[in-house]
C-alpha cells in the first residue's frame, strides 16, 4: 500500500534537529523548551466504504457503527428492541459511519502498539507498529479521516481533543486539556518515535490479521516472572470458596462472597458470564471430596433454575428469576443473555462428561437439564436464523438479534451431542458455526459477549468464537474448521497485551512490579485490559497448537496463563483494594488499567473491589492449562505454570524458583498423541510432579 509520511514539531525549525531511518524518526532539541510535541504521520489511501481499520483492543471497522448515549450498565430503549437491528455502541471513541471525522487514543488505549488497515478494493494490507511512548509519557494514537484519505498521526506525547470519560457513569468523549501531560525539553534532549511500517497484498479481513498475529508475536517483549505456583493459587480459591461462597441453605456456590459486605442481585447467581456454573468444572475435576460434592449440588441448583422452555434463569436471588435488564423492564421481557444460556449448556455438558470419566454418579436432572437446554438453543436457530443477543427466558422469543453473543452456542451443542448422543445438535452447531463466521470472524467484529456494553466490539465474544471452533473441529474432523479456529485465534489476540507496559512511577501496578504482557482487554467501552479470558482457560490455543505446529499459538497461551497470579492475592503479597481492604487470598479484580479511562490516578491501580470472573479464569486455567507443556519430537515446551522448565537431551528439568511448594500439571506428548483430538475432558493426560520450591526436577521424555 502507497503512503505518505511527513513530520513535525512545535516550535521553530531553527530549534529541532530531525534524523529520519526507516524504523524511527529522533527529533533533537537545540534550545530549552516548555510544552513540546513531536509527531510522525502517514497519509494513505482509505476510503470509508472500502477499508477496515483496527487498533487492537481499541476500535474494530474503525468503531463506525451507530452510537447512543447511555448510562451504565447501558441498556436498550424498548423503541431498540427487535430481531433485525444495527450493531449500537455506547459513546467511545470512534470515526464517523459517514463523511470526515477524527479519533484520539493514546498508546495506553491499545493492547498491541500499532494500527492496522486494510485497503479492500487494491486488496492491500498496512501495519504500523510502534511502542508505548517517551519519557514516560504515551504516545497519542491519531485517526483523521477527510475524505477517501487516512492519516495516523503518532505524536510525542499525547495531546488530545477529546478524551474518553466516565462522568456522573455516562460514557462521553470530553474537552479536557489537563489530561495529557506536556512534555518540557531542554536543550540536547533526544525524542524517538518508532515507527516499522509494513505493506502487503491483503486478500481479506482475516489475511489481514494473520500479518497482525505474526508480527504481534515477532515484537512480543515480556518476561512474567515466577511468584505464585498454579497448585497454590488452587488452594487458596478453593478454601476461599468453601469457606465463603457456598449457601449450606440453598446448597449451591455463590458468585460473591457471603462475607457481610451489601450483596446485590447480581452477586447471588448468573449462570455463564461471569462465573456460576463454570466454576464447578475445576471443582469436580480438582476439588476435594466436599468440594465436588458441593459442586454436584450446585449443577442440581442450576437445573432447578430453567424455564419451562429450556432457558436457564440468567440472574437469581432468593429463589427468584431476574431479568438482564438491569432492572429497566422488570418482568416484562424476561431477558436472559443468550450468551449466558449457551454458557450453561456447555459447561454443564462438560461437567457430565468429567463426572462420567471419573466415575462419580450423575443427577438424572442434569441430563435433562442439558437435553432442554440444547433443544432450546436448536429450537432459537430453526425459528430465527440468527442466535442473537437477548431472549424471553419464559417463551424463547429473541428480544434483541444481531451481535456475536451466541459465539459459544456451537460448542455447547456439539458437547450436548456427545452428553444426548444427538446427531441433530452437531447440524445445528455447524451451521450456527459458518453463520458465526460469516457475520463475525470475516468481517472482523466480534460484539455481544458482555451483557453491560450494548454492542462494543468485545473479547469475550472473541474467545468464545475460538472456543466453538476448535470444538467443531475436534467433532467434525474438518480443516475448514481448524482455519476458521485460526482466523478466531488471531483477532481473538489482538485483545491481549504483548510487551509489558511501564506503570506510573509509584503506582501499585510499578510498586508489584506487575507485568502486562499476557493481560487480556475487556471491551471498547470498558477499557481496561485484565486478567484472564472471560470466562474460559487459554486452553483452546494448545488445540490449535496440537492441529497446526504453529508454537505462537503456544506462546500466547503461556502469556494468558502465566500472567493471572501477579493480581491474585495471596497472604505473602496481598491486594489491596482503592478503599484500603486486604482482597482474601484467592481474590483477585478484573482491573489492570493501562488506559486512563478512570483518571490518570486509574493507570497502574483501580483496583474498586474482587471480582468474580478471573477468579473462575484462573480456576480454570489451573484446572485445564498444562502447567508444562512438552512435545520432544519438535522440542516444544512450554512453561504456563509459575515454574522454569528446560528440555536437554531428552531430559525434562522443572525449576520452581519461587517461595512454595509446587504441585505441576505436566503434560508430555509424542507425535501420535499430539495427532488425537483432545476433546472436552483431557485432565487425565496430565501427570502432577511435586517440585518444592527452590528446587529441580529432571524427568527422561
Amino acid at each position: 500500500m502507497k503512503y505518505m509520511k511527513t513530520y513535525g514539531y512545535t516550535g521553530p525549525a531553527t530549534e529541532t534537529v530531525v534524523t529520519e531511518t526507516a524504523d524511527e524518526t529522533r527529533f533533537t532539541a537545540l534550545q530549552d523548551r516548555e510544552d513540546a510535541g513531536y509527531w510522525v504521520e502517514y497519509t494513505l489511501d482509505a476510503p470509508i466504504a472500502d477499508s477496515y481499520i483496527m487498533l487492537p483492543a481499541c476500535a474494530y471497522n474503525g468503531n463506525r457503527f451507530e452510537s447512543v448515549e447511555r448510562k451504565y450498565p447501558p441498556m436498550y430503549t424498548e423503541d431498540e428492541l427487535g430481531v433485525d437491528v444495527p450493531v449500537r455502541i455506547t459513546n467511545v471513541p470512534r470515526l464517523a459511519q459517514t463523511g470526515d471525522s477524527f479519533m484520539d487514543v493514546t498508546s495506553g488505549d491499545l493492547a498491541v502498539p500499532c494500527v492496522c488497515v486494510l485497503n479492500k478494493a487494491n486488496k492491500e494490507g498496512f501495519i504500523l507498529y510502534f511502542a508505548q511512548g517517551a519519557h514516560g509519557l504515551n504516545f497519542g494514537v491519531t485517526l483523521e479521516q477527510q475524505d477517501d484519505r487516512l492519516t495516523v498521526r503518532l505524536r510525542a506525547p499525547a495531546k488530545r481533543r477529546l478524551v474518553y470519560r466516565w462522568r456522573k457513569m455516562v460514557p462521553g468523549l470530553w474537552e479536557l486539556p489537563a489530561a495529557d501531560e506536556t512534555l518540557d525539553v531542554a536543550a540536547g534532549t533526544e525524542t524517538v518515535i518508532p515507527h516499522r511500517v509494513h505493506t502487503f497484498p491483503c486478500a481479506d479481513i482475516p489475511a489481514l490479521y494473520r500479518a497482525f498475529f505474526e508480527l504481534r508475536d515477532k515484537y512480543s517483549d515480556t518476561e512474567i516472572p515466577a511468584m505464585l505456583p498454579f497448585s497454590k493459587c488452587w488452594k487458596h480459591m478453593e478454601d476461599e470458596h468453601n469457606r465463603t461462597h457456598y449457601d449450606s441453605a440453598q446448597k449451591y456456590y455463590t458468585l460473591s462472597a457471603m462475607d457481610g459486605r451489601k450483596r446485590s442481585c447480581f452477586d447471588d447467581w448468573q449462570v455463564g458470564w461471569v462465573g456460576s456454573g463454570i466454576n464447578t468444572l475445576p471443582m469436580l475435576t480438582d476439588g476435594a471430596p466436599e468440594t465436588q460434592a458441593r459442586a454436584v449440588e450446585t449443577l442440581e441448583f442450576m437445573a432447578r433454575n430453567q424455564s419451562a422452555a429450556g432457558w436457564y434463569y440468567g440472574i437469581v436471588q432468593h429463589g427468584k428469576p431476574v431479568g438482564d435488564c438491569f432492572g429497566h423492564y422488570n418482568e416484562k421481557y424476561n431477558m436472559v443473555m443468550v450468551r449466558k444460556h449457551g454458557d450453561g449448556v456447555y459447561f454443564m455438558s462438560r461437567q457430565i462428561l468429567a463426572m462420567e470419566r471419573q466415575a462419580m454418579a450423575v443427577p438424572d436432572s442434569l441430563y435433562r437439564s442439558v437435553r432442554q437446554g440444547a433443544d432450546a438453543l436448536v429450537k432459537l436457530w430453526r425459528t430465527y436464523g440468527q442466535t442473537g443477543q437477548f431472549v424471553n427466558f419464559e417463551t424463547g422469543e429473541l428480544i434483541v438479534g444481531g451481535s456475536t453473543a451466541g459465539a459459544i452456542v456451537p460448542a455447547a451443542l456439539c458437547a450436548a451431542a456427545e452428553i444426548c448422543d444427538m446427531a441433530e445438535y452437531v447440524q445445528a452447531a455447524a451451521e450456527i458455526g459458518e453463520y458465526l463466521y460469516r457475520t463475525a470472524t470475516a468481517v472482523g467484529v466480534t460484539t455481544g459477549g458482555p451483557g453491560e456494553i450494548l454492542q462494543c466490539p468485545d473479547s469475550e465474544s472473541a474467545a468464545a468464537l475460538l472456543e466453538s471452533f476448535t470444538v467443531l473441529h475436534d467433532a467434525l474432523g474438518d480443516e475448514k474448521w481448524l482455519d476458521y479456529a485460526q482466523q478466531a485465534a488471531h483477532q481473538a489476540a489482538s485483545w491481549v497485551v504483548n510487551y509489558d507496559y511501564e506503570f506510573p512511577a509509584d503506582s501499585r501496578f510499578d510498586r508489584m512490579d506487575i507485568h502486562s504482557g499476557g493481560s487480556v482487554w475487556a471491551n471498547v467501552q470498558n477499557k481496561h485490559s485484565a486478567p484472564g479470558i472471560c470466562t474460559h482457560s487459554p486452553a483452546s490455543l494448545l488445540k490449535l497448537y496440537r492441529a497446526t505446529g504453529d508454537e505462537k499459538y503456544l506462546r500466547l497461551m503461556g502469556q494468558i496463563a502465566r500472567f493471572i497470579p501477579q493480581v491474585t492475592s495471596y497472604p505473602e503479597r496481598p491486594m489491596y483494594s482503592t478503599s484500603g481492604r486486604a482482597l482474601s487470598p484467592g481474590e483477585s479484580c478484573e482491573r489492570v488499567n493501562l488506559s486512563d479511562w478512570e483518571g490518570l490516578k486509574g493507570v497502574g491501580d483501580s483496583i474498586y473491589s474482587d471480582s468474580a470472573w478471573p477468579e473462575v479464569a484462573l480456576m480454570l486455567t489451573c484446572g485445564e492449562v498444562p502447567g508444562v507443556y512438552v512435545r520432544p519430537a519438535c522440542g516444544a515446551v512450554c512453561a504456563a505454570d509459575h515454574v522454569d522448565a528446560r528440555l536437554e537431551n531428552g531430559v525434562l528439568s522443572i525449576t520452581n524458583p519461587t517461595a512454595f511448594d509446587a504441585v505441576v500439571k505436566v503434560m508430555i506428548e509424542d507425535e501420535d498423541a499430539a495427532a488425537k483430538p483432545l476433546g472436552l475432558y483431557w485432565q487425565e493426560k496430565m501427570t502432577k510432579i511435586a517440585v518444592d520450591a527452590g528446587k529441580t526436577v529432571e524427568l527422561p521424555v
